[in-house]
C-alpha cells in the first residue's frame, strides 16, 4: 500500500524585517516537507536597523547592514518575491501585489512600521528620516555637502544655519544618530576642513524630561551626562513643531534655531499598508491580536512586530516596537504553524527583556544586561561583540570585522554624491 504525501501548507510572509525574516528561516528550519514559505517584501535586502547611524556617519556601508533575500531564500529553502502588497482577500485567503496574487494557507504579517510626524507636513517635507539604508545615506550625503558648502560660505550667520544639526527624538535611534554624527564631525571632517569647531552644533531634543525612557534612570542619566560633555546640546520637554528649509521650530514657536539639517527620529506608526487588511485595530492603526500573535476571527492570519498590538499581560501594557521583541513575536508565530501543522497547542508569546544595549559612538557604550548595568570602553566592546554575532550572514560578519580594523588605520569613506 502506498502512501500519500500530505500536501505542503503555503506559508506566507509579509514584510521582511526581524519579525518577518525570523519567521521564515524558523518554519523552515522546523518543518521543512510540510511547509511551503514565500516571503513577500518590496525590497530585495534585509536591512540591519541597529547600525543604520553608523552607515550615515560613514563608520560602515551600505553593504555591512544589507544582506540580500535571495540568498537567504536559497539557504534556507523559502521562496522570495520582491513585491509591494496592495490587498489581502481573507475568504479567498489570498495576498495581492501589483503583479500577482499568491493564495496562503497561513499568512504572517510583518508589515513593520514607518516614521510619523505627528500629522506635521512641514516637519515630514524638511526632516530627513532614519530607517533605511536609502535615509542613513541621505543624511551622510547631506552632512558632508553641508561641511563643503560652509568653507566657501563667507557670511558667519549663514555658515553656522550649515553646521547646525537638529536631531528629534531622544530614544536609542535619535541618541545614536546625535552621537556619530559628532564623531563624525570633530574626529574626521575637521581633519580635511577649515572650519572654527565652535561653529558646529549637534542639538538632541526630546519632549520628555530626560532621554533613553525604556533605560534604568541612572544608566541614560550616564549616558547623557556623556553626551553633552562631548558638546552636544541636549534639550529636553521641548518638542519639533515646526519646519521649514531654513529653521527648525521648537515648543510652538517659543524658540526657532536656524538650520538645514533636522533629523527626524521623533515617532513611527504601523505600516499604512495594514489598511488593506480589514481585521480591528487599534487608534493607532497596529492590528489587535490574541495571546498567540494570531487574529481570534482569522485563526490562521498572524501579524507580528511593530504591525501588532500585543499585550503583555503581566505588565498591563503593549510590547514595544523594538527588534528583540519583533524577533520574538516572529520566532512564536512561525513556531504555532509548525505547531498546528504537527498536530500540537499553540503557545502563547511571553517576553522577557534581557537588557538594552546603545552605542554612544567614539568607543563608549550603555549595556544593562541581566541587571548588570555598565559603560564606556568595556560596553562598547559588548556592543560590537553583541551586535556582531546578529548580524546575518558570515559574508557580513567578516565584512564588518575588517572594515572596523581598517577604519582604525585608514580614515573613512567621506565621498558623497551631489
Amino acid at each position: 500500500m502506498t502512501s500519500v504525501r500530505k500536501k505542503a501548507a503555503r506559508v506566507v510572509i509579509v514584510g521582511g524585517g526581524f519579525a518577518g525574516l525570523y519567521a521564515a528561516l524558523t518554519v523552515r528550519k522546523d518543518e521543512s516537507e510540510l511547509a511551503e514559505v514565500t516571503l513577500i517584501d518590496q525590497r530585495n535586502y534585509f536591512t540591519f536597523t541597529p547600525l543604520l547611524p553608523e552607515v550615515a556617519a560613514a563608520t560602515l556601508g551600505p553593504a555591512h547592514v544589507s544582506y540580500p533575500f535571495r540568498l537567504l531564500a536559497r539557504k534556507a529553502g523559502f521562496h522570495f518575491l520582491q513585491a509591494q502588497v496592495t490587498g489581502f482577500d481573507l475568504d479567498a485567503r489570498t495576498v495581492q501585489t501589483g503583479s500577482t496574487t499568491i493564495p496562503y494557507d497561513y499568512l504572517i504579517v510583518a508589515l513593520g512600521s514607518v516614521p510619523f510626524f505627528f500629522g506635521n507636513p512641514a516637519i515630514e517635507a524638511h526632516s530627513l528620516p532614519l530607517t533605511t539604508v536609502p535615509d542613513a545615506m541621505r543624511i551622510r550625503n547631506h552632512v558632508i555637502r553641508l561641511v563643503e558648502r560652509a568653507v566657501a560660505e563667507r557670511d558667519p550667520v549663514r555658515r553656522r544655519e550649515l553646521l547646525t544639526v537638529v536631531v528629534a527624538g531622544a530614544g536609542p535611534s535619535g541618541v545614536e544618530i546625535a552621537a556619530e554624527l559628532h564623531h563624525l564631525i570633530h574626529t574626521v571632517l575637521l581633519r580635511y576642513y577649515p572650519l572654527d569647531p565652535t561653529l558646529f552644533r549637534v542639538l538632541l531634543v526630546d519632549g520628555a524630561d530626560g532621554i533613553l525612557l525604556h533605560f534604568d534612570r541612572k544608566l541614560a542619566e550616564a549616558g547623557q551626562n556623556e553626551l553633552i560633555r562631548r558638546g552636544i546640546e541636549v534639550r529636553l520637554n521641548t518638542r519639533v513643531t515646526g519646519a521649514t528649509a531654513n529653521d527648525v521650530e521648537f515648543n510652538g514657536g517659543e524658540e526657532r534655531i536656524p538650520t538645514r539639517t533636522l533629523i527626524w527620529t521623533g515617532g513611527t506608526q504601523p505600516n499604512p499598508a495594514l489598511v488593506h487588511l480589514r481585521v480591528a485595530k487599534t487608534p493607532r492603526g497596529s492590528v489587535e491580536t490574541n495571546d498567540f500573535l494570531n487574529i481570534p476571527t482569522r485563526p490562521e492570519i498572524y501579524v507580528v512586530g511593530d504591525a501588532a498590538a500585543v499585550v503583555d499581560r503581566r505588565h498591563s501594557r503593549l510590547y514595544p516596537p523594538v527588534a528583540p521583541v519583533a524577533i520574538r513575536q516572529g520566532v512564536r508565530a512561525a513556531g504555532n504553524i509548525v505547531n498546528a501543522l504537527q498536530g500540537r497547542a499553540a503557545e502563547p508569546f511571553h517576553f522577557d527583556f534581557t537588557g538594552n544595549i546603545v552605542g554612544l559612538g567614539g568607543g563608549v557604550a550603555l549595556v544593562n544586561l541581566l541587571g548588570i548595568k555598565f559603560h564606556g570602553r568595556l560596553g562598547w566592546l559588548f556592543y560590537r561583540i553583541a551586535y556582531l554575532q546578529r548580524l546575518v550572514g558570515l559574508k557580513n560578519k567578516v565584512s564588518l570585522v575588517l572594515t572596523l580594523w581598517l577604519n582604525a588605520l585608514f580614515d573613512r569613506d567621506i565621498s558623497c554624491e551631489t
